[in-house]
């Protein structure tokens, strides 16, 4: 007899923290895999599993590989749910491919049967080859470190005791149990990367290159695994500590970005976009390097990628549509500070006496201004003068400061009795600069 699984197995069901009290859901295709990971499972456990298999109809043996799971797991004494689903109408209505939308509607039958039936976990036989030819797949695609991880040992309620077996030793422990499967012959049908590259480019490169490949894939996933977690970890918390919702929008501030390495860089960009859409279906590495490019160039921008534009100004980094609600015209007190729309505005007194220049402020000579302040939206015709002499038009600032249209008209001007101070992000005016005869400095402040 071949190395008894059972003792890693058990091993690996602790790494995962699995409980023996808790009750776990088998799914179960009839193929080797799982059928080794039923076979575990019920020499665990067996009082505290049961068995799902999902029936897609793509196969005329479809149906009978249901009836030979169902019989295996009554010869066990283990309650089976044997479900058929319309996958083929999925997949003409959503326009999804054959293996990304079968993938969809399995993973989710699986999860709604399990919460809907008191199933703490939900058991998949993904195998050594498997993370092999995951990582190969994903190298081939150009994917990152994340990638490279392979497919994780969990992730949510699924589990994957089986990752350290390889294939060749779950077919030994078949023979040596006795345990009985079918085989899938789309699994040969070379039309998929995955099968080509398990059918064709894995052997090759066993047989000309390196008889270990596959046990170092493996290897990578394990090394790019850790990586990931603790890259994942720190981009984690400095989402967040910055990460905001604000009008529908998901807000990070650009100066804190600005101070991150090009590899964070891409990690928050890539977190920001899982926030709002929930997913990174149809975003690439291109469109990451595009948005960081354009960030890197210092200006405000708007740029669409799929189902989602994302935008910035001098301050923030904004993702998805703005959906600002109107606000008053509101004095703003000397010494205190206003919210309006997503800013909040500060106004201090300070003596002229050793000013330091801050960020996100501009200091103004508190006895040449017409007091009260305000702060209000834009208005038709409105200008701000500028230094040198002139005036400039609000719209055109605004333009040329690339905010983006849908936030202009909830934008605050801080104005006093006479005229626009400031436009902040954008422009302070002329009006009330400092000079040598400044006795009270009024300092405003962008928070």
């Amino acid at each position: 007899m071949a190395r008894d699984l059972f003792p890693v197995f058990i091993n690996n069901l602790q790494k995962l923290s699995v409980n023996p009290q808790e009750r776990i859901l088998v799914a179960v295709s009839g193929g080797p895999d799982s059928m080794v990971l039923l076979h575990l499972l019920w020499r665990y456990n067996p009082k505290r599993i049961g068995v799902y298999h999902l029936n897609h109809g793509f196969r005329e043996t479809a149906s009978q590989e249901a009836v030979f799971v169902k019989e295996y797991a009554q010869k066990l004494g283990i309650p089976a749910q044997i479900e058929s689903y319309d996958i083929t109408g999925f997949l003409t209505e959503s326009g999804e491919s054959k293996q990304q939308g079968a993938r969809k509607i399995r993973y989710q039958l699986l999860r709604n049967f399990a919460e809907a039936n008191g199933y703490h976990r939900i058991a998949l036989g993904h195998h050594g080859d498997d993370q092999a030819e995951t990582v190969l797949m994903r190298l081939i695609r150009g994917s990152g470190v994340h990638g490279l991880a392979g497919i994780p040992p969990q992730r949510g309620p699924y589990i994957r005791p089986l990752l350290d077996f390889y294939k060749d030793e779950l077919l030994r422990y078949c023979a040596d149990f006795e345990v009985p499967y079918v085989l899938d012959e789309s699994n040969f049908e070379p039309v998929y990367l995955r099968n080509k590259i398990r059918q064709e480019l894995l052997p090759l490169l066993v047989k000309e290159y390196n008889p270990e490949i596959i046990a170092q894939l493996v290897q990578l996933a394990d090394l790019a695994k850790e990586d990931e977690r603790e890259l994942q970890q720190r981009a984690e918390e400095v989402l967040s500590q910055h990460l905001r919702w604000r009008h529908g929008q998901v807000t990070f501030p650009r100066s804190v970005y600005a101070e991150l390495s090009t590899s964070m860089q891409r990690r928050v960009l890539r977190g920001l976009l899982q926030s709002y859409k929930g997913h990174l279906l149809q975003i690439s590495y291109s469109h990451i390097e595009d948005w960081r490019q354009r960030l890197a160039e210092g200006s405000s921008f708007r740029l669409s990628l799929p189902q989602c534009p994302v935008s910035a100004t001098a301050a923030f980094i904004f993702v998805g549509e703005f959906a600002g609600k109107a606000w008053q015209t509101t004095e703003l007190k000397l010494g205190g500070e206003l919210r309006v729309g997503p800013f909040t505005i500060q106004a201090e007194l300070l003596p002229n006496d050793g000013l330091e220049r801050q960020e996100n402020c501009e200091d103004f000579d508190l006895d040449a201004l017409a007091l009260p302040l305000i702060v209000r939206r834009r208005q038709a015709g409105d200008r701000l003068r500028l230094f040198g002499g002139g005036t400039k038009k609000v719209k055109d600032l605004m333009i040329d400061g690339h905010v983006p249209l849908e936030q202009r008209d909830f934008f605050p001007l801080v104005c006093d009795q006479e005229d626009i101070l400031w436009i902040p992000t954008l422009r302070r005016s002329s009006k009330g600069a400092i000079t040598k005869s400044t006795k009270r400095v009024l300092r405003l402040s962008l928070k």
